[in-house]
């Protein structure tokens, strides 16, 4: 049985029943079963909001949009998600750190892991507002910045690239900055590479991680230059690109996923993609819409 078959009659073993919207009935609430890791792409368009769950516990790495916040707490009390250990935002632009205090008023959230520079535009200074404001325990990522959820660990890994901004100034792009974040539970092994370009690829491959199974190809499949050698190092099994209709990933991008015999899955398509696993680098996976 090849890759994608595998994946395919994996997938068959889960029914999903979408959320009955418009109604006033409430959706079906979907619980993950005791030891198994679910990971949810959340489809905010083009932007991260990535739910985490495993033994009870839940974590968000990025948030969307300021206007896809609705649709992301309708997921999570979906999921019967009542509280967050951690909520990492991997950098500052807007598609990533949008809906952080819509989120943080909604539910407790252990902890805030901020990039580890300082920003100076709008979404930065919304970000500082809302940790204030709310008085949320935040602090930026550092080496060693690991969260466990149950079973599972989250390790951020900081960037290395120094970047500094004068006084007032907007930091411009910063995706190379981006957290990387691990996620390994037993067997499994995921890696969600934030908007990583050029500079920000080469500094992680630099530090030689390894392999992957699963990989949230970084910046929305966007062509950098890079991508083919990140996608060489890390050899995933399974790709997901965070993508949207009226901005889809380089067709490039797709080319050297194919050519890797990749199973690939794009939020643009398959709208909500959920990755399950058991430890034992077991991986389902399902669509929603």
């Amino acid at each position: 049985m090849d890759r994608r078959q595998f994946i395919s009659f994996g997938a068959a073993l889960f029914t999903l029943v979408p959320a009955l919207a418009g109604c006033g009935v409430a959706p079906e609430q979907t619980v993950p079963e005791p030891g198994q890791l679910t990971v949810s792409f959340i489809d905010v368009g083009k932007g991260d909001c990535i739910l985490v769950e495993c033994d009870g516990e839940a974590a968000l790495i990025d948030t969307g949009y300021e206007n896809t916040t609705s649709d992301v707490l309708s997921y999570l009390r979906k999921h019967e998600v009542v509280q967050l250990r951690c909520v990492i935002l991997t950098h500052y632009d807007r598609d990533h750190v949008g809906g952080l205090r819509a989120i943080a008023e909604a539910l407790p959230v252990d902890e805030v892991c901020l990039p580890n520079y300082e920003g100076g535009d709008k979404n930065y200074t919304g970000v500082m507002n809302s940790v204030s404001s709310l008085s949320l325990n935040a602090k930026q990522a550092a080496r060693g910045t690991t969260y466990t959820l149950g079973a599972a660990t989250l390790t951020v890994i900081p960037t290395t690239l120094t970047y500094e901004i004068e006084p007032g100034e907007d930091e411009g792009n910063d995706n190379d900055l981006s957290l990387v974040v691990m996620l390994v539970h037993g067997d499994d092994s995921y890696l969600f590479a934030g908007d990583l370009e050029k500079e920000g690829t080469d500094a992680f491959l630099a530090r030689g991680y390894g392999r992957f199974d699963v990989l949230k190809v970084p910046h929305h499949g966007t062509k950098n230059g890079r991508t083919d050698k990140l996608i060489r190092a890390v050899s995933p099994r399974i790709a997901v690109i965070t993508d949207s209709e009226d901005d889809p990933a380089d067709k490039k991008t797709l080319g050297y996923l194919k050519d890797a015999d990749v199973d690939t899955y794009r939020t643009s398509t398959d709208s909500t993609i959920v990755v399950k696993s058991h430890g034992l680098a077991d991986y389902t996976v399902t669509t929603e819409r």
